[in-house]
């Protein structure tokens, strides 16, 4: 079934408060695969940390810093990060404005 909807129309939501500082979400698709618009304030970001299933983050605005394991990389548009399931990761906003990422969890990976 088929289904419309403005992004603009779904309210910013906190994103996992125990770890996160000044993240926040609108949930487009919740079944299997969760897809998250993510909006990271700056000086905002998520701490380390481990997850059952793999992500797919897909980096639209803004500038960071992204962490995977111990690898570190700039967080800019454009960027695709994929994550397996279990790996250490985290993301932080380093810059003056909003830090924006779609991102995918992606079950069974």
């Amino acid at each position: 079934m088929a289904d419309f909807f403005g992004v603009e129309e779904l309210a910013w939501q906190p994103v996992r408060p125990d770890e996160t500082r000044g993240v926040f979400g609108k949930t487009l698709l919740a079944d299997g695969v969760k897809a998250v618009l993510t909006r990271v304030a700056p000086g905002g970001g998520f701490l380390p940390h481990r997850d059952p299933y793999g992500h797919l983050f897909y980096f639209m605005e803004g500038r960071g810093s992204v962490r995977v394991g111990d690898r570190e990389h700039p967080a800019r548009p454009g960027l695709v990060v994929r994550v397996a399931a279990g790996e250490l990761h985290s993301y932080e906003n380093t810059g003056g404005d909003d830090l924006l990422l779609l991102s995918l969890n992606l079950p069974g990976t």
